[in-house]
């Protein structure tokens, strides 16, 4: 049972990816996105879920043979569930494994794993620069990401490079240098998503909610799901209603992705820049 905030979050999904398969339903066989069978496969264990009306329950991490192996709040940020999950795998190693296909020294692995430190140490070993400033970036190591992005010469990963850059932007709150960064990626872009969701986040934190909401509309409209449409849903929807966490249950739903809303916790990439 997962809600949308942390899900949505680039290394929660890379490291769901890799060794977890998210999935949520509603508790009530009659709700928006019921399932019978999962909701069995829960409550066999959680007996306690059974009844009519429950408290808002957990996320649980489940073996495939049904056995509970940690749980987070629901409404916990995204780096506790990234902490819980990487523990979950550390307390069950048959289940961290590497994957058919998978080297032990693939950086990209190690990456997606969030062991940032390996992945910098093999990245370097490539003499793959690019992914060297990806993980310094990661590390908000600035000096390290931009000496080794200074190092990439492939135009191909012009695009990789200015969205690196753009996320010093973002953690450095200079609005105005994120927003003309990202305006400048292309829609036919690897990172056109990526870099949609933050121009609207630069539109919205220099007070043009307006702006911030058409670009995040358009964005999703265009472009297929992955974890930045979807945490530019949540940001909508949040801006939309004034923070007042709206939502409905009817078939339409009240998202632009047709979801019927984000009760709970606020989209933390919308809290106001401290002066």
């Amino acid at each position: 049972m997962l809600r949308a905030g942390p899900l949505s979050d680039e290394r929660v999904v890379r490291l769901a990816n890799r060794r977890f398969v998210p999935f949520y339903f509603d508790l009530n066989n009659q709700g928006y996105v019921s399932d019978k069978d999962a909701r069995s496969f829960v409550t066999k264990v959680r007996k306690e879920l059974a009844g009519g009306g429950v408290p808002t329950p957990p996320v649980l991490f489940m073996t495939p043979a049904g056995e509970v192996v940690g749980e987070a709040d629901n409404y916990a940020g995204a780096g506790k569930v990234l902490a819980k999950m990487k523990s979950v795998l550390e307390k069950n190693p048959d289940y961290a494994k590497p994957a058919d296909g998978e080297a032990k020294d693939d950086p990209d692995v190690a990456f997606d794993l969030d062991r940032l430190d390996d992945a910098r140490r093999l990245y370097e070993a490539k003499g793959d620069w690019y992914g060297v400033g990806k993980v310094a970036r990661r590390q908000k190591d600035w000096e390290a990401m931009e000496k080794a992005l200074a190092q990439v010469k492939d135009e191909k990963l012009a695009d990789d490079v200015a969205m690196e850059r753009a996320h010093r932007h973002w953690e450095e709150r200079d609005f105005e240098k994120l927003r003309d960064a990202c305006a400048k990626i292309e829609e036919a872009s690897n990172r056109t998503t990526e870099a949609r969701y933050y121009l609207g986040l630069a539109h919205y934190h220099l007070k043009d909610s307006a702006k911030a909401l058409e670009t995040w509309k358009a964005m999703i409209a265009k472009c297929s799901q992955d974890p930045f449409v979807y945490r530019a849903d949540w940001a909508y929807c949040d801006v939309r209603d004034g923070g007042k966490n709206q939502y409905s249950s009817d078939a339409k739903g009240s998202s632009c992705l047709g979801r019927i809303g984000y009760m709970g916790a606020r989209n933390p990439d919308l809290r106001k820049r401290k002066e």
